[in-house]
Parts: C-alpha cells; structure tokens; sequence
C-alpha cells in the first residue's frame, strides 16, 4: 500500500475478548514473516497490547533492537484498566520499550501510573495534513439549519446517544438543526441502534447516518458542516478533533482525556461526559456566537500545534536517541 509492505496478523476472536491475552503471540509470527532476515534499526509498535508486546519479544529474539511504542488510549485507559491478565500484558510491554510516547499528557500520567519510569515517556500528539484538511467554503454565507458533524465509530461509548437527546432537546428549544453521523461499518458498529433511538426521541429526520468514508474524502464532508461534536466517554487524542481544526471548524467535545489538550476557548467549548444539559448548552454557546469563531484563526492553531510534519521530526529525534542508546 502506497510503496510501503503490509503483512496483517491472523488469529482467533471469540467474544469477551476470551483469548485477548494470546494474541500477541500471532503478531510475532507476521513480525517474523515480514522481517525475512532482519536487519531492522529500530521497531515502532502503535499501542502497547498486542502490538507492543510483540515487538518488544520480537526485538529480544533479534538481539535488542530498540522498540518505541505509543500508546493511544485504547491500551491504558481500556486493557490495563480491565482483567489483570490484560494489565500484564500492557504493563510487560511498555516496560521493555525504549521509548513510550503517549500522544496526551493524560496518557503520560496513566502510563506512569502503571509502574513505568516517567523518564522515558514523550508526549507527541497525533499530527494532521494541513495540506490535505483545509477550509473548503465560506460557512458564514450558508442558509438554512446549522450542520452538527460526528465523525467516529457507531459505538454507545462514543456518546451517540447522548448527542441525540440533545438534538432533542436543541430542537424543541426552536433550534433548526441537521446532524450527520459518519462511521461505522459492518466491521466497526451498526449505525441501527441510533437509528432507532433517533426516531424514539423525534429527530430521525434531521440525522444522517453515513458509512465510514476514506480519509481523502473527510475534508469535504466537514467543508459542509458548521461544527464537529465529539460527545466520547473516554478518548486519547482524537485525531479527526485536529483534522476538524485545521478545516477551520469550532468543536464541541467533552472532558474525557485528550480533547482537553485541544479544545480551547476561541476553539470551541468542552462539556461534562454524559451529560446531555451541558452538551446542549455547549452546543448552544457556539450556535449563538459562531461568529466569535475565527475559521482562519481555528485552523492557525491546528497548524501550530498539530502539523505532521512537526510531529514527524519530533518521532524522528526521538527514533536517533533510541538506537544511539
């Protein structure tokens, strides 16, 4: 894919994640197979279980080979907080990495918490293409209801339902709203259960429920939004939050993790998790003053902070400190 040598691990899922704590094991045969003779500098595994546990045993059977593992979330707020099995797992891999780079500040906390020394975890946030995500029309000339925008898995954990009673109740406060939900798969989650709350709650006919759509295709869907609502229980750093910036669009998220290091003041509003009253008045906020919103000045902050580029020569001094180490 794109030049670049894909090879996708196999293994057995049964449900309640039954043999969860094996699967790394399966990771370490793909390594094996798409390695061929070696010959590797360093390892870089995204989240710490499966993926890091396998590169860190893979790396000792090549003979040390430095591992930088980062975490996203999933791994240390989900795994390491559920069976102990699973908080083996974690714990044993980001022990035996070089380097941990957690992509919130949050995160760097958590990873600490779990035993491992503060010293070799680097916050580096998740990077976007500012090339690829820009302003793509003038919002400000739009007639008609203001668009809200989710951008996520179909998943309870998400918040869908939370965002939905609020809809609820922002239209039968007088707001002329539409809502599009884009998302999951068959793969990722059905879109069916809020469907049907939707229509329980009266607004199925202001809300779009959209498959997943590629990457590339992201900018001009939130090009036809007004804002992004992230309503999460639990996130790391979401990434489509800084796409959403670099569009130029104010976001409105909760206070769940990551989305605390984004969403500042002339950015958007962040509101209470699960909570449909402040979400809806966080909502409401940005509606009634979206012209305090700067397009231009949202998307300047995403580039200052998030440019991928920034990000990458940060990973890559960091990947020349672990193999010199």
């Amino acid at each position: 894919m794109d030049g670049i040598d894909l090879v996708r691990p196999r293994y057995l899922t049964l449900p309640k994640r039954v043999l969860l704590s094996h699967v790394w094991r399966s990771y370490v045969q793909a390594l094996i197979r798409a390695a061929g003779a070696g010959g590797e500098d360093i390892i870089h595994a995204h989240y710490a279980y499966p993926d890091g546990l396998a590169a860190v045993h893979y790396a000792r059977r090549r003979g040390g080979i430095p591992v930088v593992i980062t975490v996203h979330g999933h791994d240390i707020k989900d795994l390491a907080a559920g069976k102990e099995s699973w908080r083996r797992c974690v714990t044993q891999a980001l022990k035996g990495a070089t380097t941990v780079i957690a992509v919130s500040e949050e995160l760097a906390q958590l990873v600490g918490q779990l035993g491992i020394s503060r010293d070799k975890v680097r916050v580096i946030h998740n990077g976007v293409d500012g090339e690829l995500f820009r302003p793509m029309g003038l919002r400000e000339a739009r007639k008609g209801p203001r668009r809200l925008l989710y951008v996520g898995r179909f998943d309870v954990a998400k918040g869908l339902n939370v965002l939905l009673a609020a809809a609820a109740k922002l239209r039968s406060g007088g707001r002329d709203l539409q809502l599009t939900f884009v998302g999951g798969s068959a793969a990722t989650g059905t879109a069916e259960p809020f469907r049907a709350e939707a229509q329980r709650l009266g607004v199925a006919d202001i809300c779009n429920f959209v498959d997943e759509v590629p990457g590339s295709e992201l900018p001009a869907v939130m090009g036809e939004a007004d804002l992004l609502v992230l309503p999460s229980f639990s996130e790391g750093l979401p990434l489509v939050l800084v796409e959403a910036m670099a569009c130029g669009l104010p976001l409105v998220a909760t206070r769940c993790g990551g989305p605390v290091e984004v969403v500042e003041e002339k950015v958007g509003r962040l509101v209470e998790v699960g909570d449909v009253d402040d979400l809806e008045r966080g909502i409401a906020h940005v509606l009634d003053h979206y012209e305090s919103y700067d397009q231009d000045a949202i998307r300047r902050r995403a580039l200052e902070r998030f440019d991928y580029r920034q990000i990458a020569r940060r990973i890559h001094t960091l990947y020349e400190a672990a193999i010199s180490s």
